[in-house]
């Protein structure tokens, strides 16, 4: 990495970049070089694996030569061999690089007899099949069939190699001047290509004043040679090589902290209070599969790219371990992201031990047969970023309350924020941090609030809710970041917003119970249950109700007053449990009485959306046995428009699913249709309600959707099967 830059993949070229302690052994492969007693064709190898730092070894070589260069007492000749492409092409440039540099050292004599030899070379040893113009007799560059009798012409019958071979040396001896040929990334070329190397070298063999600095992998170089010459193996570059170095292995803990910066300049620096955690992800999923300066490179390249686009959105240790996994560990990042549902959350909630069947599921589903020698250390790393696997490798278990953590903190092993790790992008059901931040900073703006959720019931999920009910839940899950002071407005604000919020399409399907008023029921407990004591919540409370929406305020006081008067069956709640003292759920119920016999009277409440709950709840609210609620509704009865929104509110929908036989059940849900008229009269008569219906169903003059309406709910009502309806 040069110039300090984060994420710079060029090798460095001063000894101040050097981070892994390479420069020391640099420095003294250069001073060796120049100290080399009469080197003949001394070649010289540099080895290291793909990634390990060879050409910033080598850049580092030629820096401590400088001196000498400029001296004259070394001339440096690069040949970039992976720039060319095909061993015709490749040969001629080996030739012309060595032409053009130590042709104006060495003068004529030197000039005729290069192009010779390397003719010959070729030629005897049918190094490439086309002939190749060395001197540029036929055009410069030029490679043609043919081209053989160009060189016949050139070479003379008694220019032996033996003879051209001498005339080059006795021209480089009797001058001081050393020439360092420097041949890196031969292990970037083709397999011939690299044995073309090889040969070269090997046939021009030992030249006064000339070193070899070959950089390459030796492993599979051996691996070339071994297979095109099987019976040498790695005594073929033994007869070339007089030296060889690896490369010097930067320590680890420079590699981590190398890395630690990077991941700093890039993706900042982590919260004081998520530190160690930060760290112990880093330690056990990424610093491990770190083990070169290419590794690091690679990693902080792929993370200046993909950490802007959910960088905010995503826990920072959790999203650079995934990514670790994905650039290095390519087959297990595929296993974790088709394994959400074994992933995420806590797993067992009674805390039983995992099977042994369970534990081999785990391992077959994410490592299958493969990396089976760092499984042991790979599941301690998946471990870190899923915790339920604890309680299949290990013998941890955690409560829902801790996956409520993990969802606040948007961790990988929340399942509502997995996705966004895999996809880079943050989907429709999770709320960018951004507005979560500023919701909870203004909650005290009730107009803010008020804009904010209006917005948001206008913004439909694909799941079909809208965005409204996700604010509800991510205030939930951030209640704890709301200021005390702001507790107050916020409840005031949302209060006034109950009967908008409950909108039918935030109610959950299946098995959920949830929809938004139960969510602001959650969240007003989670902003003061843990918060403040008995007295501080119920004065919050009775200011937020003055001005509270009418279905929410029954609802809430409902809630509130069966803390201290429970229906039959239950007993009450201890008061530190309660949502407001007994003496002001006793002033709550009787202004939401109040409330409701003026709603009857402006009209209010016969347009509520809740009505059928209203309805039963004036009747507990005014413990009359129902008479006051019934005069109301007898009175309503007489006019059609009432009938059908009574129709409306008494009618209800479900959805089931058929589990059929041996596994065979449904597909998709059915909806069903319910008429709730089974307690019906106790808030009306009930049976002069029946006979309105019916007149209703056959009345022409009502609008296609009203009819509509009262014949489904006439229908259901026909076929419940409770006798006494």
């Amino acid at each position: 990495m040069a110039d300090g830059t984060p994420h710079n993949d060029k090798p460095i070229t001063e000894p101040s970049d050097d981070r892994f302690d390479i420069d020391p052994f640099a420095r003294t492969l250069a001073s060796s070089i120049l100290k080399l007693a009469a080197p003949e064709g001394t070649v010289i190898a540099l080895n290291g694996p793909w990634g390990s730092g060879k050409s910033s070894a080598v850049n580092l070589v030629l820096h401590h030569l400088k001196d000498a260069v400029k001296a004259d007492e070394i001339e440096v000749i690069n040949f970039a061999c992976w720039w060319f492409r095909g061993e015709e092409e490749l040969a001629l440039a080996f030739f012309r690089e060595l032409y053009a540099g130590l042709g104006p050292t060495l003068g004529d004599q030197f000039k005729r007899a290069l192009p010779k030899l390397g003719a010959r070379l070729l030629r005897a040893g049918a190094m490439v099949g086309p002939a190749i113009d060395l001197a540029g007799g036929a055009g410069a560059g030029t490679v043609a069939s043919g081209a053989m009798n160009w060189l016949s012409g050139l070479i003379q019958q008694d220019d032996t190699i033996e003879k051209l071979h001498a005339e080059l040396s006795k021209a480089l001896s009797e001058q001081k001047k050393r020439f360092l040929i420097v041949i890196d990334d031969v292990d970037r070329l083709a397999p011939d290509e690299a044995l073309l190397i090889f040969r070269l070298v090997k046939s021009i063999g030992r030249l006064p004043n000339v070193i070899y600095l070959l950089v390459f992998d030796r492993q599979l170089a051996e691996l070339i040679v071994a297979e095109k010459y099987p019976s040498e193996g790695p005594h073929y570059l033994e007869k070339i090589i007089q030296a060889g170095f690896d490369i010097p292995q930067p320590r680890h803990a420079d590699l981590c902290q190398e890395l630690l910066q990077q991941i700093d300049a890039i993706c900042g620096s982590p919260e004081p209070d998520d530190m160690v955690r930060f760290m112990n992800v880093f330690y056990d999923v990424v610093a491990p599969e770190i083990k070169t300066p290419r590794d690091l490179i690679r990693l902080t390249n792929t993370l200046s790219v993909t950490w802007p686009a959910v960088g905010g959105e995503v826990d920072r240790a959790d999203f650079i371990g995934l990514e670790t996994l994905r650039l290095l560990r390519p087959n297990l990042y595929r296993a974790l992201r088709a394994n959400k549902e074994r992933l995420c959350g806590t797993g067992d909630s009674l805390g039983r031990r995992s099977s042994r069947d369970e534990h081999g599921d785990y391992v077959k589903a994410l490592f299958g047969l493969s990396e089976q020698q760092d499984q042991e250390r790979l599941r301690r790393a998946l471990m870190r970023l899923f915790p339920r696997l604890e309680s299949v490798w290990s013998n941890m278990h955690y409560g829902e309350g801790t996956a409520k953590d993990w969802a606040r903190q948007r961790r990988l092993c929340a399942g509502d924020h997995f996705d966004s790790y895999f996809r880079f992008s943050l989907d429709d059901e999770t709320l960018p941090r951004k507005e979560i931040n500023q919701l909870v900073t203004r909650a005290a703006d009730q107009e803010f609030v008020a804009a904010a959720f209006r917005e948001a019931l206008t913004i439909n999920r694909a799941s079909g809710s809208t965005k409204a009910a996700l604010l509800l839940d991510e205030l939930n899950l951030h209640a704890d970041e709301v200021p005390e002071d702001n507790v107050q407005p916020l409840l005031t604000a949302i209060f006034k917003l109950g009967d908008e919020l409950n909108v039918p399409s935030d109610v959950a399907r299946g098995f959920s119970i949830a929809d938004n008023q139960r969510r602001i029921h959650w969240l007003l407990r989670r902003l003061t249950l843990e918060r403040f004591d008995i007295a501080k919540r119920s004065a919050l409370f009775m200011v937020a109700c003055e001005t509270a929406a009418l279905g929410w305020l029954v609802d809430f006081v409902d809630s509130a007053y069966c803390d201290y008067h429970p229906r039959a069956g239950e007993g009450p709640e201890a008061e530190q449990n309660c949502l407001t003292t007994a003496l002001d759920a006793e002033s709550l119920h009787d202004n939401a009485i109040e409330r409701i016999r003026s709603a009857s009277k402006s009209g209010e409440l016969a347009a509520h959306n809740k009505l059928a709950y209203l309805l039963y709840r004036w009747r507990d609210f005014a413990a009359d046995d129902g008479a006051e609620v019934r005069q109301w509704t007898g009175a309503q009865l007489d006019h059609d428009d009432m009938v059908v929104k009574f129709a409306k509110s008494f009618t209800s929908y479900s959805w089931s699913q058929g589990l059929g036989f041996a596994g065979l059940g449904d597909r998709v849900a059915r909806r069903n249709t319910r008429a709730n008229v089974a307690t019906l009269d106790t808030i009306m008569d009930k049976n002069r309600f029946r006979s309105r219906i019916e007149e209703l169903a056959t009345n022409d003059t009502l609008a296609k959707s009203d009819a509509e309406a009262v014949r489904e709910f006439l229908e259901a009502w026909r076929h419940d099967k409770n006798p006494q309806d």
